[in-house]
């Protein structure tokens, strides 16, 4: 059977590639990260399907096989995301031609702060790319036996095989073939596994907690809900996907398809989750493991072989728009202007970045194998410390400033790791039962208000008419500020009990900033103008 496996990956590798070269035509120079702004629908639809459902199948399947059916809140927290990143932030980026995070901050902030971001991205998006990776690795390894490293390597090289040359085109035309192989893939995993173990049956082979809708806790319902909206504002990946579309009009129509998707895919994974624990009840078995040793003992070799190809697919899906984000960044946003000739070679710049991208992600992964949630913790904390309060205010606050934002970048991250490391960098035990990067993010975003009223104080004013002009606004944003503030004073255990600690004290965080943006206003409208509308240079 491995020889049926390697010919079809083989194979498979073969196709992705010529999709790439197809994708290399339509790229250039100029449009190898946003793809000139010329993404239809369908190519919307398919790369965002590609990504979020490839993330939702792996996910899904291990928590469910670890805790039932409420492993289905997982895929609606992303499709709240993927819904709220489109209604809430697509426009306005696509106003300031968002090529990156990175990149808008840097416009808006300065040298400093695009470079800091730019490598606070392009550190953790391998952390993000590694978890599918991992779990085709352990797929193979269990069907193959084939060693951890076998599977990095041979990820990474396939990604870099149709990704260096075509960019972002190069994505749009794989992520067809890769979509496809997977929703094939997901029709045929639910079939297998539901015949292994029927529905009928799961009452009697599963403790009633894994056909509870809140079997794996409401706390960690709550947390992913949260932690999605929070990672809305840093989404980078589905950002230069509904970007590059030719009008946000036809980014909201491919996204609306996605939807569909996503909602199939929350459902189907969820099922096939339950299903592998009611047909492989094996104790102390991860997922990924027991998800192959179901098809290995009631499907043939063949079956075996295709299976093995979908979960590989899904480990290129998710993996490949994140490495080459991760490029864009590095490359675009810091290699090109730190080194001198190379401010016009922006392609060149992301093409020697996506190695080390992939390299990153073998390294990451042979490091820490055990440790996913380790490396979840560490990359969030980092990431939404570093870009979530600089990229808010941008949008609302025009007076926020230069040092402020990259002592923001800097303090976000450093507090959130502080934090994480006063409990020995646990991911399950925290100071004050918060975790640490809802601490980084809130802590970033104290900062930037803090330094931005101490050091700009000749750019704005206060803006005393600020509850009799904008009441509608002023008002419930500072009984808001109040109301948080009683429940964290009033019941602070029964918040952390419900993991309800952590996003009320980022939501105070927020209020406190955009309480300051309708009472410190920039002296010159002219000059929030430009600092707000500016395009992205490069």
């Amino acid at each position: 059977m491995q020889w049926l496996i390697l010919s079809l990956l083989a194979v498979y590798t073969g196709v992705l590639v010529y999709l790439g070269r197809l994708g290399r035509r339509r790229s250039t120079s100029e449009n190898f990260i946003h793809g000139g702004r010329q993404f239809s629908a369908w190519q919307v639809f398919f790369m965002i399907s590609a990504l979020w459902c490839s993330w939702i199948f792996i996910v899904e399947i291990e928590t469910a096989y670890l805790f039932g059916v409420s492993a289905v809140w997982f895929g609606v927290a992303v499709g709240v995301m993927a819904f709220v990143s489109i209604f809430l932030l697509a426009t306005p980026f696509r106003r300031l031609s968002y090529v990156t995070n990175s990149g808008i901050l840097g416009q808006r902030f300065g040298t400093g702060a695009r470079t800091l971001s730019g490598l606070v991205i392009a550190l953790t998006f391998p952390i993000f790319a590694m978890s599918n990776v991992l779990a085709a690795a352990a797929f193979l390894h269990v069907v193959t036996g084939w060693p951890l490293v076998v599977t990095l390597a041979g990820t990474a090289v396939v990604i870099l095989a149709y990704a260096v040359l075509g960019g972002i085109w190069a994505l749009a035309y794989t992520q067809i073939a890769n979509f496809v192989v997977m929703a094939a893939g997901l029709i045929l995993a639910t079939g297998v596994a539901l015949h292994a173990a029927p529905p009928a049956e799961w009452a009697r082979n599963l403790p009633a907690r894994y056909l509870s809708w809140t079997g794996v806790g409401t706390g960690t319902i709550l947390v992913w809900l949260f932690s999605d909206l929070l990672n809305v504002v840093s989404a980078q990946a589905e950002f230069q996907i509904l970007t590059a579309a030719t009008d946000m009009r036809v980014a909201q129509r491919g996204l609306n398809w996605a939807m569909i998707s996503i909602a199939v895919f929350t459902v189907l994974s969820a099922l096939v989750g339950v299903a592998v624990r009611a047909g492989v009840p094996g104790g102390r078995l991860l997922g990924v493991v027991a998800f192959p040793l179901l098809y290995l003992h009631h499907a043939s070799a063949p079956v075996v072989a295709l299976m093995t190809l979908v979960v590989w697919a899904a480990a290129l899906t998710w993996s490949a728009p994140l490495l080459f984000s991760g490029a864009a960044s590095l490359g675009a946003d810091v290699l090109r202007y730190l080194v001198r000739g190379l401010s016009d070679r922006t392609r060149f710049c992301v093409q020697i970045c996506l190695p080390l991208q992939a390299a990153l992600v073998v390294l990451y992964a042979t490091m820490r194998p055990q440790d996913l949630a380790w490396w979840q913790v560490f990359s969030l904390t980092i990431r939404n410390g570093a870009i979530f309060a600089p990229t808010v205010a941008l949008l609302v606050w025009p007076v926020a400033g230069r040092g402020a934002a990259v002592t923001s970048i800097l303090g976000g991250s450093l507090a959130g790791l502080a934090w994480n490391m006063a409990t020995g960098f646990s991911t399950t035990r925290f100071l004050y039962g918060l975790n640490p990067m809802w601490v980084g993010a809130s802590a970033g975003i104290v900062l930037l208000v803090g330094l931005s009223l101490l050091t700009a104080r000749g750019r704005y004013r206060w803006n005393g008419a600020a509850f009799r002009h904008h009441g509608w606004a002023a008002w419930p944003a500072t009984g808001l500020l109040a109301l948080l503030a009683g429940l964290q004073l009033l019941d602070w255990p029964g918040l952390v009990r419900t993991a309800l600690a952590g996003p009320l004290v980022l939501l105070t965080a927020v209020d406190l900033l955009l309480l300051a943006s309708l009472l410190a206003r920039p002296r010159t409208e002219e000059w929030a103008s430009a600092v707000s509308t500016a395009p992205t240079p490069g």
